[in-house]
């Protein structure tokens, strides 16, 4: 994996967890997402009309795909939240991911792992659960959460393996390719999702964004580029190596709450940052 893949993929990461730090500070969970999610999608249909193509018509399964993949993700992780805390869903959601990217992305993408490569991504996957998991928290969670946490975990893999074929067969195609791409499913994600979100929470949604239209605007700036990056990695380099150094993301998730939401690291996690670390170092020599 080359210095620039890596670089990309892990300030791809620091912005994940900033915007999910948002979500997690914020007054309303539904709202919040939601709001980052339609802004996300109305900023990235003005840029597409203004200044890309519009899709010719073998793009449209791709970029409807994708977009349905990632509304389904946005779905089930609000309704993961709604049954169960952080402690529980997070590291079920986000452990398992990578798993399920490196069992399938053979066969479905065409990615096969060297044994070096394997052995970083399980390291670094090692790594994400030990730092996120609360063993009591997890030895209470109900059988709901554990299903809410996992079908979350497969969209991530699902949106991955669908994202890494679609960008390396349209983004030769046309000029800008990865922006095209990525505003495209932007837009068709924020479809559902603002429909999801007004179902659920019809009657606040104004008065939320007037209170807090910066912060949606600036967590959806932030969302759409992490995964713009995560879209240019896709291109360079293996989905399952690119999928699990993306999870990088907890450490910094755990520093940012460390250091703005005033929560413990504790002696626990630091070996499991190292395990992190090693495995995200690993990756960049093994592909």
């Amino acid at each position: 994996m080359s210095t620039i893949v890596v670089l990309a993929v892990l300030l791809s990461a620091l912005l994940h967890a900033s915007w999910n730090a948002l979500v997690k500070g914020g007054n309303d969970r539904w709202l919040t997402s939601g709001m980052i999610g339609g802004f996300g999608g109305i900023g990235a249909l003005i840029v597409a009309l203004l200044f890309l193509p519009l899709p010719q018509l073998h793009h449209w399964p791709w970029l409807i795909g994708s977009g349905a993949l990632h509304s389904a993700y946005f779905i089930f992780l609000v309704n993961a939240y709604a049954h169960g805390d952080l402690g529980k869903v997070y590291p079920i959601a986000r452990g398992s991911a990578p798993l399920i990217i490196v069992a399938l992305a053979a066969p479905i993408v065409g990615d096969v792992p060297n044994i070096w490569e394997l052995i970083a991504v399980l390291v670094l996957v090692a790594g994400v659960i030990a730092l996120t998991i609360e063993p009591a928290q997890v030895a209470s969670t109900n059988l709901r959460t554990i299903i809410l946490a996992l079908l979350t975990g497969a969209c991530i893999a699902a949106y991955s393996l669908f994202d890494a074929l679609g960008i390396r067969t349209i983004g030769p195609e046309v000029a800008n390719g990865t922006l095209f791409y990525l505003c495209w499913i932007m837009v068709f994600a924020a479809i559902p999702i603002i429909t999801a979100t007004y179902i659920v929470r019809r009657g606040h949604i104004a008065s939320y964004i007037r209170a807090h239209a910066i912060q949606g605007i600036g967590g959806a700036t932030i969302a759409v580029t992490s995964y713009g990056l995560v879209l240019f990695a896709f291109s360079h380099a293996s989905v399952a190596s690119v999928a699990a150094l993306r999870e990088t993301g907890v450490v910094f998730a755990a520093l940012i709450g460390v250091v703005v939401l005033g929560e413990r690291f504790g002696k626990r996690r630091i070996p499991a940052a190292i395990l992190v670390a090693l495995g995200a170092g690993a990756l960049k020599f093994a592909g």
